[in-house]
């Protein structure tokens, strides 16, 4: 994963939608998350290495998905509050009009401590950008190097920032990509899958103004 700036022009469309969110009685959204997906596992154990030795053993029986979380797909959960439901879907258009995307894949609301366990995404492989915010930046994003076999340990920045990268398939075990994320603040995470390299990168130029040919 790198980081990749964000426009201002980018902003303009994010900050309405940003203001509106954390100005909204966010426990409306907070109890329709499931607890029975994050189990006994919280941001402290789902996001360590014993957790990911435990993924990483499941080879094959591991699917994709994380296993468990405590957070909440606005986009997609047919529990959202429907104001918050409109309120995204709006966004999504914006934002897919923006980026020439077809669709955007998620967008996830972690609460205080919640988090995604280790995963791989194996069923969802693809280009990919994640553009997240976080008031203060007490949140992380953790990856395995699928080359070096690294832990490494992306801290969140405040406000609104952007990372791109590569998650592989099965049959692509030098790319398969094992990460997990948690935020110790209310936090969201839009994500984009694209499946073309130079889509991909004609995204990242739009979202940062900046020339993305060197991007893989």
């Amino acid at each position: 994963m790198k980081w990749v700036n964000i426009s201002d022009e980018l902003i303009d469309i994010l900050q309405p939608y940003t203001d509106w969110f954390f100005s909204q009685d966010l426990t409306e959204l907070e109890k329709h998350i499931d607890g029975k997906r994050a189990g006994d596992e919280t941001i402290d154990t789902a996001c360590e290495k014993e957790y990911l030795d435990m993924i990483v053993a499941k080879d094959g029986a591991h699917v994709g998905y994380p296993e468990h979380t405590k957070s909440i797909d606005i986009l997609m959960d047919e529990r959202t509050p429907r104001e918050h439901r409109e309120k995204c879907q709006e966004l999504n258009r914006e934002l897919c009009a923006y980026l020439g995307a077809r669709n955007q894949a998620v967008q996830v609301y972690y609460p205080k401590d919640g988090f995604m366990g280790w995963h791989n995404n194996w069923n969802a492989s693809g280009y990919n950008i994640l553009l997240s915010y976080s008031p203060t930046g007490n949140g992380f994003f953790k990856y395995l190097d699928p080359k070096t076999k690294e832990l490494v340990t992306m801290k969140d920045k405040a406000g609104w920032a952007c990372k791109v990268g590569y998650y592989g398939r099965g049959r692509e075990p030098d790319k398969v990509y094992y990460h997990c994320a948690g935020s110790y603040e209310d936090r969201l995470t839009l994500g984009f899958v694209i499946p073309h390299l130079e889509l991909w990168r004609n995204m990242i130029e739009d979202i940062s103004g900046e020339d993305a040919t060197s991007y893989q």
